[in-house]
């Protein structure tokens, strides 16, 4: 097992001597004794885990990881990419107000993730200013390993920032072990703000963190220095977005700059290490429960391809079983997968042969894609369809028959409601889990992005071509399509001929990244949302008389999501965007 999973389950007893649980008093953290502090920290093992538990605020659930909540809701969902799901329209009535952009300062998932975000925060804050003291007393082995999990923490911090910053915006700047005093008098800063105080952490974790490939076996999942280049890049990407489209005058962003060169130089340390490649980008093929012979880009998203060469840095999860016991592993395929699948038999299933369907895809995002184009089929999966004799996708579970289990490939199954007809095919990772076997309810191994290499490449693209470097804007974009390519027809997606323009970089983040969560924020940052989502009519709308003509009204508030009432209830500090 992983050394950094292995530390998930012990950091518990640990974390308790320097950090608060997640609630709406995450920065009242009272600091311990210092000496007890040095004496704990000068211990190689203790030093683990408790930058292990920085980590552990990715796994923080709600329901489902926090992490996952971010990516599904906020930054799906809430786009014209995606709608809520489910049994019903409303059948879970806050992640649908997501989707008609009804939510309000009272969300309980946006307070779960300012909390648990600002907890991540204040974990890695104590790390850091505890290492530097403990060092002065350590040996030489012991200064190298502060040294590299020194650099962890400072890309943890601006990991959860970097969230923070898509989510809300400006948020109150935690650079330090907070004073009493400074609990609930903290202000906003600006989102200019969050990126100095990101840049200066990306920058420490460059100089500390090894290679990916000098990281060994046992401690795959920690952070390296690609990942924290990769984060650099994408922030200097949504900077230059928000100096770009809203220009250093909007209140929100402060004073944002023009990096776009300092965005590609930073694409191009990370391309030029060798570290990482596109995967399948050759044709190369993987064995997985799908086949012996899966595509590379299937493969990116199995157990199978967990920490693959395409992965910069990733959310690590271990196997637990039931809903109330799954701490450590991911549930998401549970609350996304299909409704229902069709027995071999063709009878239709009883209700405890379905998960719960949340998060389907829309027709716009299908229609999007070149029908021939494979990331289509990873990303979306659909039933039957009579009309025009398209057999349906099948996925792998059990069901029931006659008293007996059967195991296997089944095709999805139409419900009878159905948001869009389509549904979400990136997380249904088959035996690993019992997704879809009776009902029954347990986490699974599935790692999740946070960042992978092709978003290392699309930034490259986009960045020359700001820097009117139509050469190398090509080159990285087309880089994506021979990939998807080679892992399909070897035909299709073409590639693009002529300029690279802004809807070309629009419309291929919106088919690589289908249904992981970047849509909304890439919406946001290039100043697209209303003209995407203002205006529009929700599929379940369409089929449904009781809400006909109903369409969707955006407003300068939505691009970004008010801070949780409890936050700026207990601090006058603390003030909401305008129109919150």
């Amino acid at each position: 097992m992983k050394t950094i999973k292995k530390y998930i389950f012990l950091i518990a007893t640990v974390a308790s001597l320097f950090i608060s649980g997640c609630s709406e008093d995450f920065l009242d953290i009272k600091p311990a004794g210092k000496v007890d502090e040095l004496s704990f920290f000068s211990d190689t093992t203790n030093v683990d885990m408790m930058v292990s538990g920085v980590y552990n605020t990715f796994l923080y659930k709600e329901n489902c990881d926090i992490y996952d909540y971010v990516r599904w809701w906020l930054g799906d969902v809430a786009s014209d990419m995606s709608e809520a799901g489910g049994d019903s329209p409303t059948a879970w009535g806050e992640g649908y107000s997501y989707d008609d952009l009804s939510y309000t300062a009272e969300a309980s998932i946006l307070k779960a993730i300012y909390g648990s975000m600002f907890n991540g925060v204040n974990r890695a804050t104590q790390v850091i200013e505890n290492l530097p003291q403990a060092r002065q007393l350590a040996g030489d082995e012991m200064k190298k390993k502060i040294d590299i999990r020194m650099g962890e923490a400072h890309f943890l911090r601006a990991a959860y920032y970097f969230i923070l910053a898509r989510v809300f915006g400006g948020v109150p700047i935690v650079d330090h072990i907070l004073l009493t005093s400074e609990y609930k008098t903290l202000p906003r800063g600006t989102i200019k703000d969050v990126y100095t105080l990101m840049e200066k952490d990306l920058k420490a974790a460059i100089h500390y963190l090894p290679l990916e490939s000098q990281i060994a076996a046992t401690e795959k999942g920690r952070a390296s220095k690609g990942a924290a280049q990769a984060l650099l890049a994408k922030m200097y990407v949504y900077e230059s977005s928000y100096f770009t489209y809203y220009g250093s005058a909007d209140p929100r962003m402060g004073a944002v700059q023009n990096r776009w060169k300092e965005a590609y130089d930073m694409c191009l340390e990370v391309i030029n290490s060798k570290e990482y490649e596109l995967v399948g980008a050759n044709g190369e093929t993987f064995n997985t429960f799908w086949s012996p012979t899966t595509n590379g880009f299937r493969y990116l998203f199995s157990v199978e391809g967990n920490n693959n060469k395409e992965s910069i840095f990733a959310v690590q999860h271990i196997h637990s079983t039931g809903y109330g016991n799954y701490s450590f592993g991911c549930a998401l395929n549970q609350f996304v997968g299909p409704r229902a699948l069709i027995r071999k038999d063709g009878s239709f299933p009883t209700q405890g042969d379905h998960a719960w369907g949340f998060w389907v895809p829309t027709h716009k995002l299908y229609n999007l894609f070149d029908p021939n184009d494979v990331r289509r089929k990873v990303a979306i999966g659909q039933g039957p369809d009579p009309e025009t004799g398209y057999p349906g996708d099948s996925v792998y579970g059990q069901v029931t028959v006659n008293g007996k289990k059967v195991t296997g490939f089944f095709v999805i199954a139409n419900t009878t409601y159905q948001a869009t007809g389509l549904e979400n095919m990136k997380y249904e990772i088959g035996p690993h889990n019992s997704m879809i076997i009776d009902g029954g309810f347990q986490g699974n191994t599935q790692n999740m992005y946070y960042i992978r290499y092709a978003d290392v490449i699309l930034l490259a693209a986009e960045a020359a071509m700001m820097l009117d470097d139509q050469a190398n804007a090509s080159k990285y974009f087309n880089m994506i399509r021979a990939r998807a390519r080679n892992c399909g027809d070897g035909i299709h997606p073409a590639d693009l001929a002529g300029n690279v323009t802004k809807q070309d970089i629009m419309d291929e983040r919106a088919r690589e990244f289908a249904m992981e969560g970047e849509r909304f924020f890439d919406l946001v940052r290039w100043k697209e949302a209303y003209n995407n989502i203002n205006g529009s009519t929700m599929e379940w709308w369409k089929n449904n008389p009781s809400y006909n003509g109903i369409t969707i009204t955006y407003h300068d508030k939505n691009d970004f999501y008010p801070i949780p009432a409890i936050e700026t209830s207990k601090n006058n500090n603390l003030k909401q965007y305008q129109g919150w």
